[in-house]
């Protein structure tokens, strides 16, 4: 009786933690939203009422206009790069053998492991060197750079998963390498490919230690403008651009959540 009165407490110790955490969490997120809704031009919280005003305000802007196409071409650069180069590159490191695994694999996650200012410092200085300064495929690249390790581990996720029978059966019964990988392969790991693609553009839509070293003023992305803004002034335009992230994020991250089971890969 007093043990399983012990693991009853235990449990509900760990309950209560973690909803201590969650809710630390959620918190800055809550208060962000909300505070969009202000019709005053501050970031009070709570609001003194409630207005659409900042949303308005900032999809009518030219200059916001700007910045969000330009995130968008980014997102649409970036993540079909990163998920052909980072698929075939977590599949070669996860099922192949060859001397230098280990080592490949490290590189290829290395840029988890770095600093990003150090990344966006050497970014920086090799870009000026070859003039991709202040361009979009500059941008482009240094984007690709910074999500690529994560399409490398989550598609490596799936691809450890994989059962080496069916690629063998599938090949028994005649069918060529490439008609293997394309028909077999990438759809076992259609739910590395998918997570790793959420997380390569969310990772491009929130990026700003890169950018703002090899962006400039023809390629100011929505994050940049967004700390830009809030180093001269704070009201609650920011937070509604913020808001509007946040919203296309958790609507990508649903609706590719109903084609593959993504959260294993996460």
């Amino acid at each position: 009786m007093a043990e399983r009165g012990y693991d009853r407490a235990v449990r509900l110790t760990g309950v209560v933690l973690a909803t201590i955490v969650f809710l630390f969490l959620i918190a800055p997120l809550v208060v962000l939203v909300v505070s969009s809704f202000n019709p005053s031009g501050s970031m009070a919280f709570p609001p003194s009422g409630v207005s659409s005003r900042w949303y308005a305000e900032v999809l009518g802007s030219p200059d916001w206009q700007v910045s969000f196409r330009l995130s968008g071409l980014l997102v649409l650069l970036v993540v079909p790069t990163t998920v052909v180069i980072g698929t075939l590159a977590a599949y070669g490191l996860t099922q192949g053998s060859f001397p230098g695994r280990r080592l490949l694999t490290g590189l290829a996650l290395s840029p988890l492991m770095v600093p990003e200012i150090i990344v966006a410092l050497g970014l920086l200085y090799y870009f000026h060197g070859i003039g991709l300064i202040n361009s979009l495929p500059g941008l482009w690249l240094a984007h690709s750079l910074v999500a690529l390790p994560f399409v490398v581990r989550a598609v490596m996720v799936s691809a450890a998963q994989l059962d080496p029978v069916l690629e063998r059966a599938a090949t028994s019964l005649g069918a060529s390498s490439a008609r293997v990988f394309f028909t077999v392969t990438l759809p076992l790991l259609r739910p590395g490919i998918l997570a790793g693609a959420i997380l390569a553009g969310v990772t491009s839509l929130g990026e700003v230690a890169v950018t703002a070293l090899v962006a400039g003023a023809n390629t100011t992305t929505v994050p940049l403008r967004i700390f830009s803004a809030v180093q001269y002034q704070l009201d609650p335009s920011m937070a509604a651009v913020s808001t509007l992230l946040m919203a296309a994020s958790v609507v990508v991250m649903v609706v590719a959540d109903r084609f593959a089971r993504i959260s294993e890969a996460l």
